[in-house]
């Protein structure tokens, strides 16, 4: 059975101009990207800090504004130019978890405004309506009817963020952006939050696009991961391909860098060189050959394209050819 597409990315950019001595110049967070999300998975975007990921997910929300590019939601446009009512109402379907729970709330709220807050936006119900509405979602991600009245800084980062998820979820998305949800939080309470995050999945019928750096994590909750660097998809695959038969040096780079809990077994064995390049004067060809140690001539020149070389398991690199 063919899977639903519920989101659709074509060629998008993500152009933030800059000054550079007297001259105007571009930092390219984002530089053509494609891709899709499917019905009810949980697609993975990871890679280094500044790769464009965290760029790409609030994009995708309408926090930022792309240069170019499609983003298809549902099959309809979200693209600048498409009608602002349509707009308005697709994007309510749409929604993001913060990465910091402690930035992200505002602390003259109680937490049940805060958790009612979209609705009040969205002109959706009477005041009873969402009192009812953010009860249930209380009860939903674990918090007490009682609290209701409480501020943000009277409860922990994992109380902080359980409310970021019931405030996300106000809406009855079908799409969730989870920009690095856990990466502020203990080690324990992360699997609490992401189990939690798993159960709310099934229980709502959701989709998540999860952003984080830290594969584990990932490989934990995803079902298909896509790997960026410096504004570009490097690869893009099903969990277990990615972490079998990673096909891009930079996959296999992230993969060797992981920690293994074993001191007699020897790590960091792809442990990449050099520096990221900088993303207002990306490098000629493919951006990431300046680091990659089996580059040719021809990466100093061409740029590859994002091909399919397995069922679904895409990359951008000369030597998968």
């Amino acid at each position: 059975m063919e899977r639903k597409k519920i989101l659709e990315v074509k060629n998008l950019k993500v152009y933030y101009p800059v000054r550079q001595k007297s001259e105007k110049a571009f930092v390219k967070a984002v530089d053509d990207i494609s891709f899709s999300v499917y019905e009810g998975e949980t697609f993975g975007i990871v890679g280094e800090s500044g790769c464009g990921k965290s760029t790409t997910g609030k994009t995708l929300v309408r926090l930022n504004k792309p240069t170019a590019g499609t983003v298809l939601f549902e099959g309809k446009d979200l693209s600048l130019n498409a009608n602002r009512r349509e707009v308005m109402e697709l994007t309510q379907k749409i929604q993001i978890i913060f990465q910091d729970p402690y930035s992200s709330l505002d602390p003259r709220f109680s937490i049940g405004r805060c958790i009612e807050e979209p609705l009040i936006v969205h002109h959706m119900g009477n005041a009873m309506e969402r009192y009812n509405r953010v009860a249930e979602l209380m009860y939903d991600v674990g918090l007490k009817a009682e609290q209701y009245t409480r501020y943000p800084h009277e409860f922990s980062g994992g109380q902080r963020q359980r409310i970021g998820v019931a405030r996300a979820l106000a809406l009855r998305p079908s799409l969730v952006v989870c920009d690095e949800p856990v990466s502020a939080l203990d080690v324990s309470i992360q699997a609490q939050i992401l189990n939690l995050m798993k159960e709310l999945q099934r229980k709502y019928n959701l989709t998540y696009i999860f952003i984080s750096h830290n594969l584990s994590v990932v490989k934990h909750v995803c079902d298909r991961i896509a790997v960026m660097y410096l504004g570009n998809m490097m690869e893009i695959a099903d969990k277990k391909d990615l972490f079998d038969k990673p096909l891009h040096p930079y996959t296999r780079a992230l993969l060797d860098a992981i920690p293994v809990p074993d001191p007699d077994i020897k790590s960091m064995t792809g442990t990449l060189e050099g520096d990221v390049p900088s993303p207002v004067n990306p490098p000629k060809g493919c951006v990431f050959h300046t680091r990659c140690p089996y580059a040719t001539d021809r990466c100093r020149q061409e740029r590859p394209q994002l091909k399919e070389y397995g069922k679904g398991h895409l990359a951008a690199c000369f030597r998968c050819e």
